[in-house]
């Protein structure tokens, strides 16, 4: 849209050359009318013209000086110079003061329009221009928590003040499509309302500019519209502070973030959540989301312990009730998506860790990942319910494997174990060979045999080395230790004599009598 300001000494012809363009279009605005160049530059700093259309002779200050004045001091500002002579001398000074074009007295309409519909494409497509480099430097603002002087003093905002609003809405497709068309229906009230930023993380990111530092009231007005706009739809809708500083983008953004995070605790299908009051712009401020309601400490460390203990022995019904009560602090906390993501995937590694099977039955359908399910999901209890039934389906399914292979996994461990027992022996080698993990098989081996894999294999090694001592006679004693897997005759020896209740020598001296 133009701004449009007039100035000429001739009330008439301002007035009706401003109601001439008014009805022209409403991509034209004219901003204000004057009868000379000095009123208009004296007002001049608390407009936002684009354009100015100026008769040549006024009193005071006339038209080619005011154009030569508006080049100098507010060079984005276009000139068009009308007069009633035909002088080439005024055309010819006009151009050189850079009025875009010169308009002879009465003025042609066809003319005049040609000119202004000209100029508004032109400024549309520095608009554009403009507004796609700066999408790009925003875009590095948000993610930067102390970004270089460089990147600040690169960025120029529309206007002095900015206010971020973040929304996440499903289906996610028709919430792009509405806040695109809201934005369209605001340009005609503001020059450039908002930078759009599109899709970060999951939510849609808003920069709303305004000329003055906005209200808690202001910033709620402008959300309530943008809520209706997605009337029908489910939708969360945060606001940060108005600001005005770039420095403080970044806070902004992660303030706006958080509000809008806080909608999966609340119910209802629209959750608008902005600042109830809005400190000045410039007031240096840290980070407003350093500390987020769902705290800095790991809420599924004080269940570490229980949760693997029940994961080693799986205790499927333990596991989700430590898992419930994991979800109960993130909720006291009000936790937002990131940190019930973070707290999923801890638990997720705590099961591969103790369950070497667990990915086999973990998630397999194709399709969305955790991550996506939960950028998508609406509330906290939805989240739970995504990430807790196909945690406990895959527990399921996998304590069902593991009681049908018990009694197959520990008889393939005894049979190595008599193939191989006078080799040395490694816990989460034969762990691999069934698939168990190390703790599990332990467990498992013990409750099958009544022994723990040490003592088995010490029973199967001091039973074969009795058996060469009574049937081997030419084999001395550290020969026989270290043919059962035993190199040492000393540790040998004790150990004989522990079991047995004499030296393998006695042993040997008893069976040959």
């Amino acid at each position: 849209m133009l701004r449009i300001v007039i100035v000429d000494d001739e009330v008439l012809i301002r007035e009706g050359l401003a109601r001439m363009i008014a009805k022209e279009s409403g991509a034209f605005r004219v901003i204000g009318t004057y009868q000379d160049g000095k009123q208009l530059l004296e007002e001049l700093p608390f407009l936002q013209a684009d354009v100015v259309i100026t008769d040549i002779r006024m009193p005071q200050i006339d038209g080619l000086e005011l154009i030569r004045e508006l080049k100098a001091s507010y060079p984005h500002i276009r000139s068009l110079l009308m007069s009633g002579f035909v002088e080439f001398e005024y055309a010819r000074e006009a151009i050189r003061s850079s009025a875009v074009d010169y308009l002879l007295k009465p003025i042609n309409k066809e003319q005049l329009f040609e000119v202004l519909y000209n100029l508004e494409r032109e400024q549309e497509e520095r608009l554009q221009k403009a507004g796609c480099q700066r999408t790009g430097l925003l875009l590095s603002l948000l993610q930067l928590e102390e970004p270089s002087a460089v990147l600040l003093n690169g960025l120029s905002l529309p206007q002095p003040f900015y206010t971020v609003y973040a929304i996440k809405g499903y289906p996610a497709e028709e919430i792009c499509s509405r806040v695109d068309g809201f934005l369209q229906s605001e340009r005609p009230g503001a020059e450039w309302p908002a930078d759009d930023l599109g899709i970060q993380k999951g939510q849609h990111i808003l920069i709303r500019y305004s000329a003055h530092l906005l209200s808690a009231e202001e910033i709620q007005a402008f959300a309530g519209r943008l809520a209706a706009a997605c009337a029908g739809l489910s939708l969360h809708l945060g606001a940060s502070r108005c600001c005005s500083e770039p420095a403080r983008l970044r806070a902004a953004y992660l303030e706006a973030r958080q509000a809008c995070d806080s909608g999966i605790h609340q119910a209802g299908p629209q959750v608008v959540a902005v600042p109830s009051s809005c400190p000045p712009a410039n007031i240096p401020g840290g980070n407003p989301a350093a500390h987020a309601a769902d705290g800095s400490t790991d809420p599924v460390a004080p269940f570490r312990e229980m949760l693997i203990h029940d994961l080693q022995i799986l205790n499927v019904s333990g596991v989700l009730e430590t898992v419930q009560r994991i979800f109960a602090e993130l909720q006291t906390r009000l936790a937002g998506p990131e940190a019930v993501l973070r707290a999923c995937r801890r638990i997720e590694e705590l099961a591969v860790q103790e369950l070497a099977e667990f990915p086999s039955f973990y998630r397999q359908e194709p399709g969305r990942t955790l991550e996506d399910e939960l950028d998508s999901c609406m509330s906290f209890a939805g989240m739970k319910e995504l990430f807790m039934q196909p945690l406990a389906d895959a527990l399921e399914r996998l304590r069902t494997h593991r009681l049908r292979l018990s009694g197959t996994a520990v008889e393939a461990v005894k049979r190595w174990i008599a193939d191989n027992y006078r080799q040395h022996y490694d816990l989460n080698m034969l762990a691999g060979l069934v698939f168990l993990t190390p703790s599990y098989l332990s467990k498992l081996f013990k409750q099958e045999t009544g022994l723990t894999l040490t003592d088995y294999i010490t029973e199967i090694r001091i039973r074969e080395a009795k058996h060469l001592l009574k049937q081997a006679p030419d084999l001395k004693v550290h020969e026989i230790g270290a043919e059962v897997g035993y190199p040492d005759p000393a540790y040998f020896n004790k150990l004989f004599k522990k079991i047995v209740g004499v030296t393998p020598s006695e042993y040997k001296r008893i069976t040959l009598v």
